[in-house]
């Protein structure tokens, strides 16, 4: 892992740095979302279930860190790293999205999704079998959403992650013993004045159990998990590292 110390408004690398930054440096950067996920230096555990974290138009529970509203800036002007050792413990059938950039209001630039459902992208792509794929989507500048597999991973195995968003210029590397190392091919996304934010943690994917269909109802969520067996999850993140430049 990349050793990085982090300042609130900017990050550099030093000889002496740690190889995660700070929580008193994560909890100056982000607002949280649910329960306090902070357990060990740089190790955070996140879980959509025990936090039941509903922000009132998602799909599904989460439990997330999200970039304080006063730090947020245009794609073109945020330069930002994240990596992390992240050890997804979902049971089969489990969708969680455990990193993700989001522009103010509802649209998404770019997700990180561990999923064990059907997905036609995945290098496995089945559902309820045990095999998680790990998947990125990322929204170009022409808004078309482009997905690529990087990998798979089983419940309570690691894989490490590293997204950078470079003057809206996107890129997403993933390593898991199964596959080795994958990447996207750098993205450029949509530049406009609106901010973007980085978020990462567990949002936890939900379904309307009798139509499938996405619905922003909690209680819907609750019966999609029953019906799906997701009585208990976690994420895991170690090693966990945010950097962010300003512009000179």
């Amino acid at each position: 892992m990349k050793a990085v110390a982090c300042a609130l408004l900017s990050c550099a690398v030093s000889a002496a740095a740690q190889d995660y930054t700070p929580q008193s440096t994560l909890e100056r950067l982000f607002d949280l979302e649910g329960k306090p996920p902070y357990r060990a230096p740089g190790t955070l555990v996140f879980s959509a279930l025990e936090s039941k974290y509903d922000s009132g138009h998602g799909h599904g529970y989460r439990n997330e860190l999200k970039i304080a509203d006063r730090l947020r800036h245009s794609a073109a002007q945020t330069r930002e790293h994240f990596s992390a050792r992240v050890t997804p413990s979902l049971p089969d059938g489990a969708k969680s999205i455990v990193a993700q950039y989001h522009a103010v209001g509802l649209d998404t630039i770019l997700k990180v999704y561990v999923q064990d459902t059907a997905e036609r992208k995945g290098l496995d792509g089945k559902a309820n079998n045990g095999v998680f794929d790990i998947i990125a989507r990322i929204t170009g500048a022409a808004g078309k959403e482009t997905a690529t597999a990087l990998g798979t991973v089983r419940s309570g195995e690691s894989f490490d992650i590293d997204i950078a968003l470079n003057a809206g210029q996107a890129q997403v590397s993933v390593t898991t013993a199964a596959d080795g190392t994958r990447q996207t091919e750098p993205t450029q996304v949509k530049q406009d004045s609106r901010a973007i934010y980085f978020k990462f943690g567990d949002y936890l994917q939900a379904l309307d159990p009798a139509t499938q269909a996405h619905t922003i109802e909690a209680a819907r969520w609750d019966q999609y998990y029953q019906q799906q067996h997701i009585t208990a999850e976690h994420i895991t993140f170690s090693h966990t590292v945010f950097e962010r430049r300003e512009q000179p």
